[in-house]
């Protein structure tokens, strides 16, 4: 049995040739526009959610965020060992005076 979700109707307004496009796509999948921009937003959805993820480790990584706000972002309990590495090495860069981004830091 498939569980249902409740839906919001929107109104959204879109290009002309934009509109022609998706009709186009939808068209050629044998599928309805609705039905279409809907997975389409639910595709692009889920790309942005794990680029976002990704992010959240490189900046964890850089120093930029902390352990609490990573462990938030990705919903764990525990960072794992190798981003703590990576992140010690960033600390160890900057303790260091070592080049960083081109940059000397100290």
């Amino acid at each position: 049995m498939v569980k249902e979700t409740e839906t919001t109707q929107i109104g959204l307004r879109i290009d002309t040739n934009l509109l022609k496009e998706i009709d186009e796509m939808a068209e050629y999948e044998n599928i309805d526009r609705m039905s279409w921009i809907r997975r389409a937003l639910a595709t692009f959805l889920k790309g942005e959610q794990l680029e976002a993820k990704n992010e959240a480790i490189e900046n964890y990584v850089e120093l930029i965020i902390d352990e609490n706000k990573l462990k938030e972002i990705l919903a764990l309990n525990e960072i794992p060992i190798d981003l703590k590495k990576a992140r010690e090495e960033t600390l160890n860069k900057i303790k260091g005076g070592k080049k960083y981004y081109g940059k000397h830091l100290y």
